[in-house]
């Protein structure tokens, strides 16, 4: 009889550390609640959220690239995608000071805070850039170090803050940009890049990730956001209530289910180069065991926090603990989904990403346009909002596991697909993406791509 598998020690220690982060994060959240306004909470969610959009986007997935690539284009992947987070920081300040000048709230205090956004674009991507440099090398652990490190000073800076009189929107977005530049510092490794490897050929082979990957990955924050955006429109204090419930609810996703993306696709990844057939059962086993974890701690979250929203957060904010009940469906479906959601573009389904990704952002329209109109209320919109995310989730596991399926050698295939295995004589190119030839020892990669890796759901 097989023996059970143990996990090793290294991997209970990065589990261990992992929860670690969220609890520092939840207590500088229940600290944020008492110590700032939900004024100022609700203009940082509203700013914070560009800044995540942004920062997400613009490296262009070259880093997501980076971590199947092969060793001759990583590293110079890699550099690309730090540069880019630079030039994309330099921007979002710039398209700040000018919003606030078509605006007339050109002041002083609007300038400081369109240089604390461009500061926290740029730590934000090269944070995320640092850690997909640091998942190619398998280094989980060394990552589940940095986010522990990045929720504390995240907490200890906004608390700083409020107690030197600091206590505006500004200050938790410098808490946060510094929160994040010292995440990036702590995986930094430079690593020079190959003598004789062109910048254009290197973006040639990796097209896919700036065509379909990158406009997939904008889509996708924007749709995140798009509820806070309506909630704004709506009136302060759902744009308040909102932002909170999604901070509270988002946590395990945030720093437990995100935190485990790079182990789960990076072995996932690992498998695809090595044995197809493991990729999907794996797929297959992370889902199952995410989905229950996530049933069982965001059930429990919702609930504690409907009954002690006004005496843990505060009275003005009991509002949130209903709103958090509502997005149950939905952030339970984020969090079994998320972590695992960049394999469909690691088998080379970018594209197949990208339209399920504007799907869900129309969507996301579509719901909250008839509060807007009056025709239905706000909290009935929020419900209809999270059952259809549920929907969306659903849709991109079955394109997921049909994808992994294609991705297996034919000879690892049942055997009610080996007549579908293509004659001898057919050209390699007319084979379906992510297959191999029998015997191969490559890659399995998309045609026209050297890499395969994905899309943030």
């Amino acid at each position: 009889m097989r023996r059970p598998a143990v996990p090793s020690r290294d991997r209970v220690q990065t589990a261990a550390l992992m929860m670690a982060a969220q609890a520092v994060n939840l207590a500088g959240i229940l600290l944020v609640t008492r110590l700032y306004t939900p004024a100022a909470f609700g203009r940082y969610a509203a700013v914070a959220a560009v800044a995540a959009v942004a920062g997400g986007a613009g490296a262009l997935r070259l880093d997501v690239a980076a971590t199947t690539a092969g060793d001759r284009d990583a590293p110079l992947l890699l550099r690309i995608a730090a540069r880019l987070n630079g030039v994309v920081g330099v921007v979002v300040a710039l398209l700040a000071v000018a919003w606030a000048a078509i605006v007339g709230d050109l002041d002083r205090p609007a300038l400081v805070e369109a240089v604390v956004l461009g500061a926290l674009t740029t730590a934000l991507g090269l944070s995320g850039t640092m850690v997909y440099a640091r998942v190619r090398d398998r280094r989980y652990r060394l990552v589940a170090v940095v986010k522990l490190a990045t929720a504390l000073v995240q907490s200890v800076a906004m608390v700083a803050f409020a107690l030197l009189g600091g206590r505006s929107a500004t200050a938790l977005l410098a808490a946060t940009a510094l929160g994040y530049a010292t995440g990036a510092l702590l995986l930094f490794r430079p690593r020079r890049p190959a003598a004789g490897v062109g910048v254009r050929d290197v973006l040639r082979r990796h097209r896919p990730f700036m065509t379909a990957s990158a406009p997939a990955s904008l889509i996708n924050g924007l749709t995140l956001n798009v509820p806070l955006f309506f909630a704004a429109a709506v009136s302060s204090v759902a744009a308040a209530d909102l932002a909170l419930a999604l901070r509270v609810g988002a946590l395990p996703s945030a720093l437990l289910g995100q935190a485990l993306m790079p182990i789960l696709f990076g072995e996932i990844a690992h498998q695809l180069r090595s044995s197809p057939r493991r990729a999907r059962t794996s797929y297959d086993r992370a889902l199952v065991g995410l989905a229950v974890a996530g049933a069982v701690l965001l059930t429990g979250l919702a609930v504690g926090t409907h009954l002690a929203a006004p005496l843990v957060f505060g009275p003005e904010w009991a509002g949130a603990a209903t709103v958090l009940l509502l997005l149950l469906p939905f952030l339970v479906g984020q969090f079994a989904a998320v972590p695992l959601s960049q394999t469909l573009a690691g088998t080379g389904g970018n594209r197949q990403q990208l339209l399920w990704d504007v799907g869900r952002l129309l969507t996301t329209g579509l719901v909250f346009l008839p509060a807007l109109a009056g025709w239905i209320s706000w909290p009935v919109s929020l419900l209809s909002f999270s059952l259809a995310m549920v929907g969306w989730y659903g849709v991109h596991v079955v394109l997921t596991r049909a994808a992994l399926a294609r991705a297996c050698p034919v000879e690892d295939r049942p055997a009610d697909d080996a007549a579908q295995r293509p004659p001898d004589g057919e050209r390699a190119a007319d084979r379906p993406v992510g297959t191999a030839q029998r015997g191969s020892t490559e890659p399995l990669t998309p045609v026209g791509s050297n890499s395969t890796v994905g899309e943030q759901a």
